[in-house]
């Protein structure tokens, strides 16, 4: 059995746009589905991003086990795009946002934090939680998770859910 398990928050109840640091509570349906992750999984510990979406996750799937918030398992800031929709970002500025799809980790929008600094805390952050009692959880947002399997993969048995 994995014994690490990396779990995206559950549906926020803002959707279409992105969320960065935003900070939503779960709609009904995020509500609902939480507690059907990990459910026969007897969690030792559930670490969480403080963002809202994530700790109310967390606490859905913790059945008793104890939440360490982790501040920086905190998603990436979009800065000015935070809260926007694409659509918004692209008729702001065309010319940022295509050059921000063309790559994705170069660009950073104003305000925003940049993919290196982003990618060096969320692996600071990780250092402690190796040697966490296990069977364990993360639950934390899409960049972060992204992140943490990469890092993972030289620890072995880490699962994204």
């Amino acid at each position: 059995m994995p014994q690490l398990f990396l779990v995206r928050h559950s549906e926020p109840e803002m959707t279409g746009v992105l969320l960065g640091q935003c900070d939503p509570p779960l709609s009904e349906v995020g509500r609902a589905h939480a507690p059907t992750i990990l459910e026969s999984v007897p969690l030792a510990v559930v670490y969480t991003s403080p963002m809202r979406r994530a700790r109310e996750t967390a606490e859905l799937i913790a059945r008793g086990a104890p939440i360490v918030v982790v501040e920086d398992l905190r998603e990436i800031t979009y800065g000015i795009w935070d809260g926007l929709t694409w659509a918004e970002i692209e008729a702001a500025d065309p010319e940022f946002a295509a050059n921000k799809l063309r790559d994705w980790r170069k660009f950073t929008p104003c305000s925003g934090e940049p993919w290196d600094q982003f990618v060096a805390r969320v692996k600071r952050a990780f250092e402690p939680l190796q040697a966490g009692p296990r069977p364990a959880a993360i639950v934390a947002h899409a960049g972060v998770n992204e992140i943490l399997g990469a890092c993972g993969q030289e620890y072995g048995d880490v699962h994204e859910l």
